[in-house]
């Protein structure tokens, strides 16, 4: 069945014109020069793997966008200063994205990268490896770290878009840049009719244990509708025993942690930074 069942002309239209936006913003932004910045096939999906000279690890970043947005374009700076910031290489995937792709087509293509970079992880004498998503990325992380728990050293979560019934965000924020209604179109082009509860990183909210997950850093932003999903996803993996640190960032919105135009992206990485140091 065609995308166009799930969204409106104008909706499609509408994500087309956020990815020419994003692209162009992404080719003003100032980039940290990285030691080696290669592109890679990883298990049959394109990725950019970033490497400094001396790395203490490998981070696996899966980028957010909705399942609809981003690419090693837009994400190529972020990717950089995770690097610069942290001294971990990074992984960045390129999985497939909606309408064009519906599920489960992007959680297949994190597994298929993260498998590949079980593999070769060590290729650089970095073999701790650590999970990171944001946004939609922070749903196909969690699937990583319920698939493979033992595989990951740790998981940075930021602003987890997960519960696709959005029974769990906050519908009374006003003013948001992802408003419930935004998050709905995200849902209908991704799934596409298909039935969420076979992907358990969807469902993680209902999960009934998440023991022996890897320790989480859960990042979030003050102004944004998913915030209650992330303090959620936290104390679930609390109640399981999981080591968990939960940040919410004051006076920022959903994406403020890739962009460098807010006082909160940089702490933000420092923490990161602080966090991949205790692992």
């Amino acid at each position: 069945m065609s995308s166009r069942a799930f969204a409106t002309e104008q909706e499609l239209a509408g994500i087309e014109a956020d990815r020419a936006a994003a692209y162009a913003e992404a080719l003003q932004e100032s980039k940290v020069d990285i030691a080696r910045v290669e592109d890679v096939d990883a298990g049959g999906v394109p990725a950019r793997r970033y490497v400094p000279p001396r790395p203490a690890g490998v981070l696996l970043y899966l980028h957010g966008g909705g399942f609809a947005l981003g690419d090693l374009v837009t994400h190529d700076a972020i990717a950089r200063r995770l690097v610069d910031r942290t001294g971990w290489a990074v992984l960045l995937p390129d999985y497939r994205r909606s309408p064009e792709h519906k599920w489960p087509a992007a959680a297949e293509d994190a597994a298929a990268a993260a498998d590949w970079l079980a593999g070769h992880a060590g290729d650089q004498g970095h073999h701790r490896v650590v999970v990171v998503g944001d946004s939609a990325g922070s749903a196909l992380a969690i699937g990583e770290v319920i698939r493979h728990p033992g595989r990951y050293a740790g998981q940075v979560q930021v602003y987890p878009f997960v519960d696709p019934s959005a029974a769990s965000y906050d519908h009374e924020l006003t003013g948001a840049d992802l408003p419930v209604e935004r998050c709905d179109l995200f849902w209908r082009l991704y799934l596409q009719g298909a039935d969420a509860s076979a992907d358990p990183a969807l469902r993680v909210l209902d999960r009934g244990d998440l023991a022996g997950q890897p320790p989480a850093l859960v990042q979030l932003a003050e102004h944004d509708v998913l915030t209650p999903a992330g303090h959620r996803y936290a104390e679930r993996l609390q109640a399981a025993g999981v080591p968990v640190q939960v940040e919410v960032y004051p006076g920022v919105q959903h994406g403020f942690w890739r962009r460098t135009d807010n006082d909160q992206a940089g702490p933000a990485l420092e923490r990161v930074a602080a966090f991949l140091s205790t692992l």
